[in-house]
């Protein structure tokens, strides 16, 4: 093959699939928010939005509907998916171990450089602690625990974690808004950390787990500050969102 016909069929390669283009940015929107539990989705809408066919805008969301993250209803339509109380206690209870064993694997596992990383990553929590910053906090809270996925040195436990966060997303906006939560979590934060900082591969696990688990009493809390039009109901029907900015 001529060199010209080489860089040709390698430009054509490395063009976005419009497929993944579609799926990727309507994937960013469920998990930004910028979609919520229970928005409809038209094929046709995603097409002339996106400046595609219908074809590459249909594979998107049956790719996302098989990710979970899209609900096909029959007879009625397509919407982002929305998840029952059950389905994000199940969720939890998963990640809650996963984020364990990363953590002991990176008690075993993490570099100098990336110990020193993730002591970067909790003191710039925690001085967002000090001076109130609850917002940046949650983009430093995401470093810290990217961090630690990244120590653990597993990609197919990584990508799992990462699988879960994107899936309850949308029930975990803005969870840094009260105070007691980021003092919190820059205390939990400091006992992985220190576990992890000794190389005891127990405690990290144990600290991990402790840091995800919502139970009881909180797990309460966390469900009663989600709208409840965000929560699967009973006849799957998936009626129309009422947002709370409407």
């Amino acid at each position: 093959m001529e060199k010209s016909n080489i860089k040709s069929v390698v430009a054509e390669s490395s063009k976005p699939n419009a497929t993944e283009l579609v799926r990727k940015n309507i994937e960013n929107e469920i998990i930004s928010g910028a979609l919520l539990p229970g928005d409809s989705l038209n094929e046709a809408e995603i097409a002339r939005r996106f400046n595609v066919s219908r074809t590459p805008a249909r594979e998107a969301l049956l790719q996302l509907a098989a990710q979970g993250m899209v609900a096909i209803i029959p007879r009625s339509g397509i919407y982002v998916a929305r998840m029952s109380v059950r389905e994000l206690l199940a969720m939890f209870e998963v990640l809650a171990e996963l984020e364990g064993i990363c953590a002991k694997l990176a008690a075993r596992r993490m570099t100098e450089q990336e110990r020193a990383d993730l002591k970067q990553a909790h003191a710039a929590g925690a001085e967002c602690l000090k001076n109130g910053d609850h917002n940046g906090y949650a983009r430093l809270n995401a470093d810290f625990h990217n961090v630690l996925y990244l120590g653990a040195h597993n990609p197919f436990l990584m990508d799992q974690i990462l699988y879960i966060r994107r899936r309850t997303q949308a029930y975990r906006q803005n969870p840094f808004q009260a105070p007691w939560r980021v003092s919190k979590s820059v205390e939990e934060h400091r006992l992985i950390l220190e576990a992890i900082l000794q190389g005891d591969a127990s405690a990290a696990y144990e600290r991990a787990i402790e840091h995800i688990s919502v139970g009881g009493k909180e797990f309460a809390e966390f469900v009663s500050a989600i709208p409840s039009n965000l929560l699967e109901s009973h006849d799957k029907a998936y009626p129309n969102v009422m947002r709370s900015d409407d």
